[in-house]
């Protein structure tokens, strides 16, 4: 475990022992951190179980003292009208204690006491243009974060600071001259990292450490190509006769007298004109964990997740905070006009992008800009990139003393209820290889993945869902809200399927598609074409869920999931659910008021899974026969409680249209006498088409099939 794991969990441990005497010893009448850090602009919020007396705050019983132990003011403090919350706030900053009487409480008792809280105010550093600037930000962090540890997960005090569209075409032209499939990207042009790609000549797959160059007419390998001896890429792409390889590399920055290093997010570009011999044009990259990579035209952007070692500041003030970028062997820092911190939101760690002219790879430009800020899903449109970053308020520890915990807005120092989840949305335009800022804002609420936002027609429509859907304490709601260009919200539709969870999202034109599920599987048909007053058209409950949708035209939806069963527990005699057999779904949405699951189609049993369940480029699609599959392995459930027979993987083919789901191609490898389960490097990661060849790619193999009879043709081992 990393020490900074363990020095989080000595914090949270900490923490915990010193709640827990302190609630005891004051007689569980106080809400609050003894000892607090917050920023410069932020409240201090106490709350207590009793009511204070009215004239607490004039006749000496609450008492604010700086440093020097010179009293302040009045005017810091602020009593709610139940006189049970009292703010502190407008202290510039420095370091002060309030001390709250005994006496100051409405109904005295003898277990109350003189009670005493440390509070530090930190500045605020909003620009870095120095050293000092972000070794600032970061103590700034460190010493906020044990507050926050708190706060956060112990109930206590309370600061807030105070200030597709469409599918992308299935088809396309390559060298060879032929049509071939494409990455299933859920943008329009806008192209998406895949695990296997096609020039429609040669297949291009990562198998480990390697990307294997096969010949697809002649089913062989031309060529193991290795990056480097310990790096293992994750995705891939193709420019003309470029290929572009993303992979992350572990990088040790020190040994003495501790261990650290850091993950650095880099590209490698291979001329493959001459696809039996890649020649390597240029490598570039920047610090960070992959968050993902996207192609638009020409300009291929890198985002990446990088949080330095700051938490080791106080044993090593020379600790290295700033990013640096790569190019060939060569590393630079990223200079500081080159990092931005973001408004309200002081998180440790940077969002990094980057961008190139991919068509001048040898020579463009690697250019970089870096944020202070979160992580999360990434969703890109033709002029911008959506960075979603979710934001949990953990809630595990309370005394009981107040029924739900506060916010306080610090410009009217009213107590706002808080929220247990929300997401931070953050707009990055781009323009070729110009990156800017341009908004952030917030929506209560996380989003699933990247098919929960969509920009249609200058506005952001962002699908969420608010609280638990789990446990006995079940208090989940779904959102679909509208933020305009300035991810300023204008219209929302609130508090759908309560109690359930956003398992799929799809929009398609001026209308979404919501998918949630506990028990069954409600499709919502949202209409959004006036962002301002969306509405719900229509709803329909089946059983099941849908963790994927893809569109069949205008008037049809495609939806891929779980087929679900409501059995009743023996001993408890309480319901519960099970997941069955894979389920393919084809809803009719002709009648936007009134949505119908045309067909369906359950596959194998209980234990059968295919990875487009979570992995949306696993779809294959063929939009000249209108053929989808996908990657399966089945399994089914046998006459003994609890035990499943596996019956093999491969993958299935079906026709769909408007009119129905057919199978038409089951492209198995059966199990063999004995066989319990399947072997993870045969079953099959993507399918793809080249003219009227059909290939599946798994770790170990290539297998070609004729894309008219199915039949196996060829196979080639890795």
């Amino acid at each position: 475990m990393s020490k900074s794991k363990w020095y989080g969990i000595g914090i949270i441990a900490s923490l915990i022992a010193i709640l827990i005497s302190s609630y005891f010893m004051l007689g569980g009448q106080v809400e609050a951190a003894t000892k607090a850090v917050i920023k410069e602009g932020d409240a201090y919020v106490i709350s207590f179980k009793q009511a204070l007396k009215k004239d607490s705050l004039t006749n000496g019983m609450i008492v604010v003292k700086d440093a020097s132990g010179k009293e302040l003011k009045q005017q810091a403090l602020v009593l709610d009208e139940t006189r049970k919350t009292l703010t502190v706030s407008g202290l510039p900053v420095g370091t002060y204690t309030i001390t709250v009487k005994k006496d100051a409480y409405e109904k005295t008792s003898k277990l109350l006491g003189n009670e005493e809280f440390t509070v530090q105010l930190v500045g605020k550093i909003d620009k870095i243009s120095s050293e000092k600037d972000l070794k600032t930000y970061f103590e700034n962090y460190l010493a906020t974060e044990q507050a926050a540890s708190s706060i956060e997960r112990e109930g206590m005090a309370t600061t807030e600071d105070s200030k597709s569209e469409s599918m992308a075409d299935n088809s396309a032209m390559g060298s060879g001259g032929g049509e071939f499939s494409s990455t299933n990207n859920q943008v329009e042009g806008i192209e998406e990292g895949d695990i296997t790609v096609t020039d429609g000549q040669y297949i291009y797959t990562l198998v480990d450490n390697r990307i294997i160059i096969v010949d697809a007419k002649d089913l062989k390998v031309v060529k193991r190509l290795v990056v480097k001896k310990d790096v293992y890429p994750t995705q891939l792409m193709l420019h003309d006769q470029t290929l572009i390889v993303a992979y992350a590399e572990y990088v040790q920055t020190q040994k003495e007298p501790y261990y650290d290093g850091k993950s650095v997010t880099k590209v490698a570009f291979y001329d493959v004109s001459d696809a039996k011999n890649p020649a390597l044009i240029r490598e570039v990259g920047h610090d960070g964990d992959i968050v993902n990579i996207r192609k638009s035209g020409n300009y291929l952007y890198v985002v990446s997740s990088r949080t330095p070692s700051y938490w080791i500041l106080p044993e090593n003030p020379n600790v290295e905070l700033r990013p640096s970028t790569y190019d060939g062997d060569g590393e630079q820092l990223l200079p500081f006009d080159k990092i931005r911190v973001l408004p309200e939101n002081p998180a440790p760690n940077y969002l990094i992008v980057s961008a190139i002219d991919v068509s001048k790879a040898k020579t463009a430009k690697w250019n970089t800009q870096s944020f202070l800020g979160n992580r999360g899903q990434l969703y890109m449109s033709p002029k911008a990139i959506y960075i979603a970053s979710m934001n949990y308020n953990w809630l595990p520890f309370t005394s009981g003393a107040i029924e739900e915990r506060s916010l306080v807005d610090s410009t009217t120092n009213i107590v706002l209820p808080k929220q247990e989840n929300e997401t931070t949305i953050y707009k990055i335009t781009i323009d070729k290889t110009s990156i800017s800022m341009d908004a952030q804002g917030k929506v209560k609420g996380s989003v699933l993945n990247q098919f929960s936002m969509d920009e249609h027609n200058g506005y952001l429509r962002i699908a969420t869902t608010e609280g638990s859907a789990w446990g006995t304490e079940a208090n989940s709601k779904n959102h679909l809200i509208i933020l305009d260009s300035k991810l300023k919200q204008v219209g929302a539709v609130n508090d759908l399927a309560k109690g359930e969870r956003i398992y799929s999202a799809r929009f398609m034109g001026d209308k979404a598609y919501l998918v949630t599920f506990k028990e069954t599987d409600p499709l919502f048909v949202i209409d959004t074409k006036n962002p301002k007053a969306p509405k719900v058209l229509g709803e329909l409950k089946i059983p099941g869920f849908s963790n994927y949708l893809h569109p069949i035209g205008e008037n049809h939806l495609l939806g891929i999931g779980y087929d679900t069963e409501l059995r009743m527990d023996e001993n408890s005699k309480e319901p519960f659910v099970v997941t069955k057999g894979m389920k393919l779904s084809l809803f009719n949405v002709t009648n936007l008021n009134k949505p119908v699951e045309q067909q369906a189609v359950i596959i194998g049993g209980l234990g059968t899974y295919s990875s487009v369940n979570y992995d949306h480029k696993a779809l294959f699609r063929d939009s000249r026969n209108d053929l989808f599959g996908f990657p399966i392995t089945v399994y089914k459930e046998t006459d003994e409680e609890g035990r499943l027979k596996y019956e093999g993987t491969g993958a299935h083919i079906y026709k769909v249209t408007s009119s129905g789901i057919t199978l038409t191609g089951e492209l198995m490898e059966l199990a063999r006498p004995g066989e319990q389960y399947e072997d993870s490097y045969n079953t099959v990661q993507r399918l793809l088409y080249i003219d009227n060849e059909l290939y599946t790619v798994s770790r170990s193999k290539i297998t070609s099939y004729d894309g008219k009879t199915f039949k196996k043709q060829q196979m080639v081992g890795f």
